[in-house]
């Protein structure tokens, strides 16, 4: 049976994979180099596994001296992604809508306004496919019942 590792030890495990890959180091150079940091052979290989934290830790240390460069994933970049579109064609029609002068104001916060009363949420980035959908049948229904033409 094998144990999880601690979440410390796994972000160092998943540093040390990414910086193989990212300084193209092949299996036998990257166990080398594990073995200078002090892993020893477990099961006939080099491994990670039996480094301690510290050791990862420097590990990963020595690759970032030879031009590793970890990047910092942004939770809200990552997540607000696949919504861009989504909130763009909101902000296209709602701008339609005001500029047609149904939608009395024409600011963003209106609009944010708007849609958080349709969906729930206080902001777009937290508005799932389904809320961010409704949002823009329920525009382009507006702009149909005053005749604005969205389409063009």
């Amino acid at each position: 049976m094998t144990t999880k590792p601690s979440p410390a030890r796994a972000k160092l495990y998943q540093l040390l994979s990414i910086g193989k890959k990212q300084l193209g180091f092949d299996d036998d150079l990257y166990r080398a180099f594990l073995a200078q940091y002090g892993a020893t052979a477990k099961e006939g290989r080099i491994s990670a596994t039996t480094m301690t934290i510290t050791q990862l830790a420097q590990a990963v240390e020595a690759m970032k001296q030879k031009g590793f460069t970890p990047k910092a994933k942004s939770a809200a970049r990552g997540a607000s992604e696949w919504r861009q579109p989504m909130i763009e064609k909101i902000t296209a029609l709602w701008c339609r809508l005001a500029d047609a002068g149904v939608a009395h104001d024409r600011s963003e916060v209106a609009m944010v306004k708007w849609c958080s009363r349709v969906t729930k949420k206080a902001r777009l980035q937290w508005a799932s496919a389904p809320d961010l959908s409704i949002c823009i049948e329920s525009l382009k229904k507006w702009a149909q019942r005053e005749g604005v033409n969205v389409n063009g």
